[in-house]
């Protein structure tokens, strides 16, 4: 019954959205502003990707300009230039983002401006709960573009609302990570090998692989690529941190006429242990648990249809399956699958712009997953949004205002520790609809002159009532409605080239943020339901990002982020769970036919850490520097063009650690590495 709502309800969107067009069509028919279609040329070294511009409607994930105010874009250029270990290690010097690892089953956490729930989203697929023990895996050379949508208050992207097993509906994201995979720029490949090694632990090595090519004959262009990768970083048995990947991937697009189709599949295996935690006194945990191996296969198809130079529509739709075997005292196997649908139209009248979208995703897993030994569920989210963007006065001044509604919808979940209480909450809150979240945004640019620009938004979202069933908690207090206010003011100078300045307030307060309990109980009826719970929670801090480029040389770039509150109930977490300030820097110059890059990021120090199995308290975690560098030098090598790059992390030898749950879990330290790459 609720798969049959679901198809109704996309087929009534559908139908809204054909209807909204053919109208606006008729308005527009005059009107040749906006879009352009988009030519591939063969052997075009600085092809133009449409779909990667933050402002065009030819892009998958446009914003609106008032969210692009701060958004972060990651380019190749940069991945290139600062070598990350992986996509973690990119994230973590990126502004107002921290990440903290520990050697258990869920290593890596991204926190953004302090907290909050992040959605990442790989060429369309919208990634499940599982996403760090996927992206470790990820080649860095096959990613294009990342781009870092901070506050989410841009409403078309992706659900507000956390997708999977969770009981609950509340908890409206913070931001969104999007990644683009790569494609090539014209027939091109590249074949790279990398050795490494940190003191106490076996070298670490990989190899890459990638060609691909471009077309354009009879009016028809495209593109198709592929790519193999694999890499080995073992560890010291008393560290117990190595992990390995091999990876697959092959993509290709075609554009005729109106209509632009791409398609990426991509496959991946490897094994990751779980460092084991040194304590207060020295000792080192004799646990050994790792994970081997984590599967992941995931196919994504996307394209747009451009009906005039004022109308498209966008879609995507993927499939990601997940499966992890986890080894310690027993064997374990789990497995998940995500399915995304996303339909989104863009069109422009005059000087207003509209946007209208909607996603529905499906996810089911079974199995011991993280902390819970005993899980089986399937869940659906589905949502729409609309944005309206006005521009005024010649383009000083830009409003938006947009409205979003999710939904969650239990076909059946069940997250237990024990067998017992698996079996006791099999049947709770089964074929129900949670409370849906209606989330409201307000936007307004205004460049105040050719210099500074002045940017506000503000976000309320609630969740309540509408369901099928009450949340109620054990103790018998009311549950009152959630409530989240965000909003933001940044001012923005491009003085030059050379020197570009934002600096930007954020504010967060949620109100009655709902957790399921593993409890239950039974209504008059004999249906089970999970009790709940509720907190409040503060957050707000400031901002400011610096760039610039000098004589096309010398780029460079910093940032500070500094938490002026971060409470839950009233308990301040600043300096005890989370590091007060926050400090990011890069420098890249360029001299002939050399490179040289060098990255810092310094946090903070805090003293507890959070984990299922308990807090850890009047322990020193964060604190540190860490600095990386590279030097990379260009020239021909049997007529192919061949760069070697000799790098290091942490060459400071810092030792820091992020979290503390069965003992420290500490950064390896320095490592020295160096790599050779041959384009042909």
């Amino acid at each position: 019954m609720k798969k049959n709502r679901l198809q109704k309800y996309i087929l009534s969107l559908i139908t809204v959205i054909t209807f909204i067009n053919s109208t606006l069509l008729k308005a527009n028919e005059q009107n040749n502003i906006l879009l352009a279609p988009i030519n591939i040329e063969e052997n075009n070294e600085t092809a133009y990707r449409e779909d990667l511009d933050i402002s065009s409607p030819e892009n998958l994930y446009r914003i609106e300009k008032t969210a692009q105010f701060g958004t972060e874009v990651i380019t190749q250029e940069e991945i290139e230039a600062q070598n990350p270990k992986d996509i973690f290690d990119l994230l973590n010097k990126t502004t107002g983002l921290d990440l903290t690892y520990q050697g258990r089953k869920h290593p890596y956490f991204i926190n953004m401006r302090g907290g909050g729930n992040i959605t990442y989203i790989i060429d369309g697929a919208i990634l499940p709960q599982a996403a760090d023990r996927i992206l470790y895996k990820i080649p860095m050379s096959a990613i294009e573009e990342i781009q870092i949508v901070k506050n989410s208050t841009t409403l078309t992207l992706a659900p507000s609302i956390e997708i999977g097993a969770s009981n609950s509906g509340s908890g409206t994201n913070i931001g969104f990570i999007i990644i683009r995979t790569k494609h090539p720029k014209k027939t091109e490949g590249i074949i790279s090998t990398f050795y490494e090694k940190a003191e106490s632990h076996p070298g670490a090595n990989g190899q890459n692989i990638y060609a691909g090519t471009t077309f354009n004959n009879n009016g028809i262009s495209g593109y198709i690529g592929g790519m193999l990768n694999r890499f080995n970083r073992p560890s010291d048995i008393d560290w117990f941190d190595g992990n390995d990947g091999r990876s697959g991937m092959i993509n290709g697009g075609i554009s005729s006429g109106s209509l632009t189709l791409n398609i990426m599949g991509y496959k991946d295996e490897g094994r990751f242990e779980m460092q084991k935690g040194v304590d207060t006194q020295g000792n080192i945990s004799p646990v050994e648990w790792y994970y081997d191996p984590l599967k992941t296969s995931l196919i994504s198809f996307d394209g747009n249809y451009i009906w005039n130079e004022n109308q498209i529509t966008l879609f995507s739709l993927s499939n990601l399956k997940y499966q992890q075997s986890e080894h310690s005292t027993s064997d374990k196997y789990y497995k998940e699958k995500t399915q995304t649908y996303s339909l989104r139209h863009n069109a422009q009248f005059n000087d207003t712009s509209i946007q209208i979208g909607t996603q529905l995703t499906n996810s089911e897993g079974k199995g011991p997953n993280l902390s819970y030994s005993y899980n089986d569920y399937e869940t659906t989210v589905y949502g729409y949004a609309i944005s309206l963007e006005q521009s005024l006065f010649n383009d000083d001044l830009i409003l938006n205002a947009g409205y979003r509604r999710d939904q969650k919808i239990i076909d059946h979940s069940s997250s237990s520790r024990t067998e017992a209480q698996f079996l006791n909450n099999l049947n709770a809150n089964n074929n129900s609809d949670l409370a849906p979240a209606n989330v409201y945004v307000l936007g307004a640019l205004y460049n105040i002159d050719d210099t500074h620009k002045i940017n506000l938004r503000y976000m309320n979202s609630n969740e309540g009532g509408g369901g099928d069933f009450n949340l109620i908690t054990q103790s018998g207090e009311p549950l009152d409605e959630e409530k989240q206010t965000r909003w933001e003011l940044g001012l923005e100078g491009n003085y030059s080239k050379a020197f570009n300045a934002i600096i930007t307030y954020f504010d967060v307060d949620i109100k009655n943020e709902k957790t399921a309990t593993s409890n239950t109980y039974l209504d008059s009826d004999g249906n089970e339901y999970y009790y709940y719970t509720e907190s409040d929670s503060t957050r707000s801090g400031l901002e400011i990002a610096l760039n610039g480029r000098i004589n096309n040389v010398t780029r460079y770039k910093f940032s500070y982020t500094r938490m002026l509150v971060n409470t839950t109930d009233n308990n301040d977490s600043i300096g005890t769970s989370t590091p007060k300030n926050l400090y990011t820097a890069s420098l890249n110059h360029t001299y002939g036919k050399y490179s040289f890059n060098i990255s810092a990021k310094k946090a903070s120090a805090y003293t507890s850490s959070t984990s299922a199995m308990g807090t850890s308290t009047d322990v020193h975690l964060g604190d540190y520097t860490r600095v990386d560098a590279n030097v990379s030098k260009d020239f021909i090598l049997y007529g192919l063009d061949t760069t070697i790059k000799i790098y290091g992390r942490n060459i400071t030898d810092e030792q820091y650690a992020t979290r503390y749950t069965t003992g420290y879990y500490y950064d390896r330290g320095r490592t020295i590495g160096t790599e050779l790459s041959l384009r042909f």
